[in-house]
Order: C-alpha cells, then sequence, then structure tokens
C-alpha cells in the first residue's frame, strides 16, 4: 500500500511516498525513514481517532509505516492522515476506490476523529501545480487556483468534499504606509528610479535627514508579486527584512547543523533594508559581495549542502562620519571628531561593495515635501506600461566617447536608468516594432545618481 504525502525539508514542503505494510507482531506502529517524535507520536492520535471513529485497529499485527525518501530526517504535520487512511484502505473497512493513488493525502487527527489542515499548508501550496490534495478542515482554509483541494471533516462517515474551484484569490495587499506619505522631489525621485529599476540604492546624510522612513517606504511602491511568490510570504506582500546591526554571520546569511535559513533566504523577493549599513560585522559586507550580483550563495556542511538564489534588493542606510553631519554635498562641516576617525569610518564601505550599488542619495533634512506617494505610484504604473511596449537601443557611441573609464558593472546600471528616462519621454504612440534611440540627454540625467555621487563619495574628504 502506498499513499502521497508531504514532509518538511529544511523549512519547505515536498512530496513523500508512505508505504504501508502488516506484519505479525504486538499492534502497534514502527515508522521507518528517518522520522522525528512528531511522527513518532502520531501513532496514539491515529490509534485514538480509529477507536472514536467506529474502526478497528489490527491486534494481532504491527504496522510497519516507511517514508521516503529515506535517507532524509523527517518531519510532518499531515502524514498521520495518510497513514490512517492507508490503514483502512488495507484493512478494507474503506472501499478501495475512496481515495486514488494520485492524491496527496496531509492532515491532522483530533483524538476524537475529526480531520484538520495543517497550518503550513496555506503558504506552500502555490508551489504545487495540478496536484490534488486531501485534508481536513480549517478556519481560513489553503486554497490555489492551480491545484485541487478535497476535504474530509472526520473519519467517521469519510465524506470527501469537492471544493469548487474558487477564482484566482488575490494573495498580495500592497502596503499603504509608504502611499499615504509625502515627498520632496530628490526623494520622489529615488523612490522611483529605486522601483522601477531594481538596483540596489544607498541613503548617506545627516542624521535624522529620514533615510530609514525612506527606505522603508519603497516596500509600497515594489510591483505586485506572483501568486507563487505570495504564497510563500506570511503576509500577503513582498518581505522587508531589517536585520539589527549585532547579527552574526551566522545568522544573517543561514547554517548550522540542519543548514537553517537566514536573513538572506528569508528576504528573497522582496527589500532587504541595512540600517546603519557601516556598522554591521565586515564579514557580513563582504558576504554581500556575490548575491548582490544575482550569484547564488551556496552552504555547506558536512555532507549537507543548499543553493539560495539571490532575488531580492539591498537598500541601506548610513552616516559617513561619526558626527553623523558630514555628506560630500556638504562644504565647511564642523565636526568633533579628528580627520583619522572620520576617514576610518569611510574605510569600512570598500570599493567592491560600494560597486554592487546602483543608485547613490545623499539625504538632508527638507521641509519642502510635497509630493505624495500615490502620485509616485501612479507614474511607476505608467512606466511600466510604455516599458512593455518600448525597445531600447543603446547608444555605443555616448558611451564610448564619454563613459569608456567605468566599469562594466557601472556602464550597466547607467544604461538601465538612461532607459528608464528615455522611456518616460516616449511617445504614447510610439511604434512597438520601433527601436529607441537612447540619447546624450537621457545618460546625463542617469549619471546624477549612478556616477556623480559616487565620484563625490570617493574624493572622501579630500
Amino acid at each position: 500500500m502506498k499513499i502521497k504525502s508531504l514532509i518538511q525539508n529544511r523549512n519547505r514542503l515536498e512530496i513523500a511516498e508512505v508505504e504501508i505494510e502488516f506484519i505479525p507482531g504486538i499492534p502497534q506502529i514502527h515508522f521507518l525513514g528517518l522520522p522525528d517524535r512528531l511522527i513518532k507520536e502520531s501513532f496514539y492520535r491515529i490509534k485514538s481517532a480509529l477507536k472514536n471513529s467506529g474502526y478497528q485497529f489490527p491486534v494481532t499485527s504491527q504496522m510497519i509505516v516507511n517514508i521516503k525518501p529515506n535517507h532524509l530526517r523527517k518531519s510532518s504535520r499531515g502524514v498521520e492522515l495518510a497513514v490512517a487512511i492507508g490503514l483502512l484502505l488495507k484493512t478494507e473497512q474503506i472501499p478501495a476506490k475512496a481515495v486514488h493513488d494520485d492524491w496527496i493525502v496531509y492532515g491532522e487527527l483530533g483524538l476524537d476523529g475529526h480531520v484538520y489542515e495543517p497550518t503550513d499548508l496555506a503558504n506552500e501550496l502555490p508551489y504545487f501545480k495540478n496536484q490534488i490534495f486531501l485534508s481536513g478542515r480549517a478556519d481560513i482554509q489553503a486554497q490555489s487556483p492551480s491545484n485541487v483541494m478535497l476535504r474530509v471533516r472526520q473519519l467517521k462517515d469519510f465524506e470527501i468534499i469537492t471544493e469548487k474551484k474558487s477564482e484566482q484569490r488575490k494573495y498580495f495587499q500592497r502596503p499603504q504606509a509608504g502611499l499615504e506619505k509625502f515627498f520632496s522631489k530628490d526623494e520622489a525621485e529615488f523612490l522611483f528610479l529605486s522601483a522601477a529599476s531594481g538596483l540596489h540604492g544607498l541613503l548617506a546624510g545627516d542624521s535624522g535627514a529620514g533615510k530609514s522612513t525612506l527606505a522603508r517606504s519603497l516596500l509600497s511602491f515594489l510591483k505586485e508579486p506572483t501568486e507563487q511568490q505570495a504564497g510563500r510570504w506570511d503576509k500577503q506582500w513582498r518581505p522587508l527584512i531589517a536585520p539589527h546591526q549585532s547579527i552574526t554571520p551566522a545568522a544573517f546569511l543561514g547554517g548550522g547543523q540542519n543548514l537553517y535559513e537566514g536573513e538572506i533566504e528569508r528576504v528573497q523577493g522582496g527589500v532587504l533594508l541595512m540600517d546603519e549599513f557601516l556598522e554591521f560585522d565586515p564579514e557580513i559586507l563582504e558576504s554581500l559581495r556575490g548575491p548582490m550580483t544575482g550569484e547564488t550563495l551556496r552552504l555547506a556542511r558536512g555532507a549537507d549542502q543548499r543553493e539560495i538564489a539571490s532575488e531580492f534588493q539591498v537598500i541601506a542606510t548610513t552616516n559617513l562620519c561619526p558626527c553623523g553631519k558630514w555628506t560630500p554635498v556638504k562644504k565647511n562641516v564642523s565636526c568633533r571628531f579628528t580627520r583619522t576617525k572620520c576617514a576610518r569610518t569611510l574605510e569600512k564601505l570598500s570599493g567592491p561593495i560600494l560597486d554592487r550599488f546602483g543608485i547613490l542619495f545623499f539625504t538632508a533634512p527638507v521641509m519642502d515635501r510635497t509630493i505624495k506617494g500615490l502620485d509616485v505610484l501612479k507614474r511607476i504604473e505608467k512606466f511600466k506600461l510604455k516599458q512593455s511596449r518600448v525597445v531600447i537601443q543603446k547608444s555605443d557611441e555616448v558611451v564610448k566617447d564619454f563613459y569608456s573609464q567605468l566599469s562594466s558593472r557601472r556602464r550597466s546600471y547607467l544604461e538601465r536608468i538612461a532607459s528608464i528616462y528615455a522611456t518616460e519621454k516616449a511617445a504614447e504612440n510610439l511604434d512597438p516594432q520601433k527601436a529607441l534611440q537612447l540619447s546624450f540627454g537621457d545618460y546625463n540625467q542617469a549619471e546624477r545618481w549612478v556616477i556623480k555621487p559616487f565620484e563625490q563619495l570617493e574624493k572622501g574628504m579630500n
């Protein structure tokens, strides 16, 4: 007897095969396949649920349950329903056709025989396609338009209820906090370019100038996630992870005996906000070199290994001087710290890490904040609509004449921002078959965010 179910593998639900066989002996259940204590304890829940539902537990046989794949250590909240149904099928206490071989059976059992949907199914369901699930009842039931959900409320009558395929559930809900705020012209431009380009951004400037508030506001302007992405997260939008500066490299990257997930994995698809960027452990800052360029992060411990995709946007905030006042655009700033100490602060920002940031914005206290966040979002949506109809052609002559000294990465940042400005200026009735040529003016506009502030910062306090 074989039934499909689900097991937890490194915080992910995966399909497992449950094999059931009887051999003579004391009536009990033996679980094979490296089960944890949660699975082993399910023997008592299964036995009680069957008894209270009017079924018979074999009195002259012991039940062997093998959960494949055998080599993985297993935990599961819902494999007990698969075992109980397998027992009933094996002993012919329910019809053989009551459950199909291709169904994924996953549910928790109450001692009284009622069946419940495990709470981890709802978030994982969107990652399965074209599957049929048999589970129990829940206050907030798992839904997915690409899968079929069957439910059984209790073992006693074993009445399977087929849920009607509902319209696609809107998993996402855009945060309103950033949309309700007002921003200055430069702040609004930073939000627009960051959301439209997806480039990593660095906010540097005075203490109390609103760097953290601006960084957190970006979450409200990101594009809507797909159903598959949103189903993975606890909240109905992209995640914003803001680790404290005291976090250890292991907690940030993940690892440990069982290769637990770190903040890098939790932020997938969202924003990694690193407030007080230069106060983080230098090992953490340097470890971001690969992930910030899209490289896969590989963790290994002994024979175990896992790979983590780098699909997130880093927004970092920092003061460039211990006094919290100095920026390259300021002159005659009085600082009570020595030049050596100030220079040592800047030295924490290494060249390779700085090169990973596509946008640098020097913030300053401003009183004139008149642009509403909702207007910024409308601008982003209008740009996205145009972007789908515009083909951009780069200007090799402009790059060769004016930007040949830049690194290839910095040139790609420049071209991306220039393309955004060119797309914005494109006419509504532009022929989609005709490529839009980037002009020197587009590159010049992009310079303000991608080149000039970085040149100013590299000069330091000279």
